[in-house]
């Protein structure tokens, strides 16, 4: 069992967060602990001040996990930069459906360094050619 639920960020372009979080939620219902930051209006400067503001807008000891869209760009470069201050963080990126349903599923049964490689597992999983 986690200590200390971690709290889920999802960093990407437009409205892909809010609308992955809402997907989430109509499969598996309401969920806490998570919030989307959308790149729409900010430099790459203000994008890791917002991510920095949601990060210690937590209480000390929460660890988040930043899901961005894309390794590079805008989202994952702000998504490295952010959270140097002393927090338990964590980057992945490509997150898709198959990765945040993971995320909600054992959040709270898995150990941070036990979830963070199963996320990238199912996140690639859910990639398949027909």
């Amino acid at each position: 069992m986690s200590a200390t639920r971690p709290i889920a960020l999802l960093v990407t372009h437009g409205g892909l967060g809010q609308e992955l979080i809402r997907t989430v939620e109509t499969i598996l219902g309401s969920q806490t602990g998570v919030i989307a930051v959308s790149n729409t209006g900010h430099s790459s400067e203000a994008l890791t001040e917002a991510i920095d503001r949601e990060i210690l807008a937590f209480p000390d000891g929460t660890p988040v996990v930043i899901l961005a869209d894309l390794a590079a760009g805008s989202c994952g470069m702000a998504s490295r930069r952010a959270g140097a201050h002393a927090r338990t963080v964590r980057r992945i990126t490509g997150v898709n459906l198959p990765m945040l349903l993971e995320f909600f599923h054992y959040r709270d049964t898995l150990p941070l360094d036990e979830l963070i490689p199963r996320l990238e597992l199912k996140g690639k999983a859910g990639i398949v050619t027909f």
